[in-house]
């Protein structure tokens, strides 16, 4: 009876605990939230508004400061269309374009860098407050002392809607 009474309260618990875990809605039209994510030197934050049940833009803002050596200021847009959402996960594609304006405290040369670059990946939304998601980048980036390059990259993104 005993081992019964034990995997009845073990079957239960795991059942609380995964009803728990599913994600319960996403965000609806006109959600604001914050995002960030673990990526190499990523140092912008994002802050994503959906315009549509399908269609989101976000504002992309940044700074970096390295004490005697620059200040970096990066501002920009990633619109983000999604292809297949359901009511805990969307796939999506999108667009980024970022300018990075970088003061030198060495010398007088400051920059004005540009970022374009094509996104695609999922968004899981653990409820309609927050989501976790990963994409990955292709990006073109176009630097004012010239040496343009095209890289990839990745991304594990964590939004907390209000």
């Amino acid at each position: 009876m005993k081992i019964v009474t034990k995997l009845s309260i073990l079957l239960i618990t795991l059942f609380c605990i995964s009803s728990m875990a599913h994600a319960q809605d996403r965000p609806g039209e006109g959600s604001v939230g914050l995002s960030a994510s673990i990526q190499h030197s990523q140092t912008n934050l994002q802050i994503p508004i959906w315009l549509t049940d399908n269609v989101t833009i976000a504002p992309v803002f940044g700074i970096s400061h390295q004490e005697d050596a620059f200040t970096s200021l990066n501002v920009g847009v990633a619109p983000r269309f999604y292809q297949d959402l359901g009511n805990d996960f969307g796939s999506y594609i999108g667009a980024r374009g970022i300018i990075q304006h970088t003061s030198n405290d060495v010398n007088d040369n400051d920059e004005t860098d540009i970022l374009l670059g094509a996104t695609g990946g999922g968004e899981y939304f653990l409820d309609h407050h927050f989501s976790l998601g990963v994409e990955g980048q292709l990006n073109f980036f176009i630097n004012d002392g010239g040496g343009s390059s095209l890289s990839t990259g990745a991304a594990v993104i964590g939004t907390y809607y209000f």
